[in-house]
């Protein structure tokens, strides 16, 4: 729990989460997080209505043991499980969700991005949900490597935050892997941290752009038909952006899908000697244009990573395309 606690001190110090928040992660994980200052664990008094330390809820020792080997992954549906603990959902032969199911589909783009795969997702057995500041999903999902047929289980952790910089949606990853054979064989669990992100994909985000400015043309990439055979991910953006626009109305967006992409546009402070590499810039930002069950939408898409395994940030806004001038 050594990474843990280094990150919840860090959220800490940087004055990103309370004392109170803090307290109520650790009885998500069922337990004092070590490393945390002691402060934080004599903390006594009652907290938005939780009990005080001294009457924390008893957590199951098998459940305990299932997520700190699983990193909240594989939880048996028979455990006891605290309140703000991990709840797992097995979905046999179900669809899943729409969020969960373009959540596991990032995670695997996200995974093909890093290690140059080209895993393809096939469905999602299962997903596991955590309660705290945000609803934390441990997503499983089946992918076949499209280069040998071979099966494979995928494993993401994926978080729908808060927005922070005016966009409508805001969707990142902090664990996408393979899953490891033996339990503890994960490797290292690591927190997002933007401040490595160039300060050009920061802040607020962009305007949406249809055509890319003629004194800055060096910037932009007008993506063709052929790109978007080649990166299916160029589809999940665009759905992720009508999703984003009907997010709040699951049946309605259902209906719109597919979606039908009319035009993207790159855009990406990173220098290449073939322009459509823009697609493959860790940081980029995506001016998409599609329409939906007739219906025009216009959509910004900013993607950024932090140079840590298995992060990836997207922060997404949706607009219907105003009327026309007469």
């Amino acid at each position: 729990m050594g990474e843990m606690a280094d990150a919840l001190r860090g959220l800490l110090e940087s004055g990103k989460l309370s004392e109170e928040d803090c307290l109520y992660i650790e009885r998500g994980l069922g337990k004092n997080v070590v490393g945390l200052p002691a402060k934080e664990k004599e903390k006594e008094k009652e907290v938005d209505g939780w009990a005080s330390s001294d009457e924390e809820e008893e957590v199951d020792e098998e459940y305990r043991r299932q997520v700190q080997e699983s990193w909240g992954f594989d939880i048996d549906v028979h455990v006891r499980i605290p309140e703000r603990g991990i709840y797992p959902h097995e979905l046999g032969k179900r669809q899943p969700p729409s969020d969960i199911s373009l959540y596991g589909r990032l995670g695997v783009h996200c995974f093909n991005f890093e290690k140059g795969r080209k895993l393809q997702f096939m469905g999602i057995p299962k997903y596991n949900i955590g309660f705290n500041i945000w609803n934390y999903y441990y997503i499983t999902v089946e992918v076949k490597d499209l280069v040998d047929d071979s099966a494979h289980i995928l494993q993401s952790s994926v978080t729908g935050c808060f927005p922070m910089n005016g966009e409508h949606l805001r969707v990142l990853t902090e664990i996408c892997r393979l899953k490891p054979e033996k339990p503890g064989e994960e490797g290292d669990l690591t927190q997002i941290n933007e401040e490595p992100v160039d300060e050009l994909y920061r802040g607020r985000m962009p305007n949406f752009l249809s055509e890319a400015k003629p004194d800055d043309r060096l910037r932009f990439y007008e993506v063709q038909e052929q790109d978007i055979c080649e990166n299916d991910w160029l589809r999940l953006y665009t759905d992720f952006a009508l999703y984003c626009y009907w997010r709040y109305n699951e049946e309605a967006f259902k209906s719109c899908l597919p979606a039908e992409i009319n035009k993207i546009l790159v855009e990406t402070f990173e220098t290449h000697t073939d322009p459509s590499l823009k697609l493959k810039s860790s940081n980029a930002i995506f001016h998409i244009n599609f329409t939906a069950k007739s219906c025009d939408y216009i959509s910004v898409v900013r993607r950024t990573k932090d140079g840590r395994t298995g992060h990836i940030i997207l922060e997404i806004s949706t607009w219907t395309n105003p009327p026309s001038s007469p």
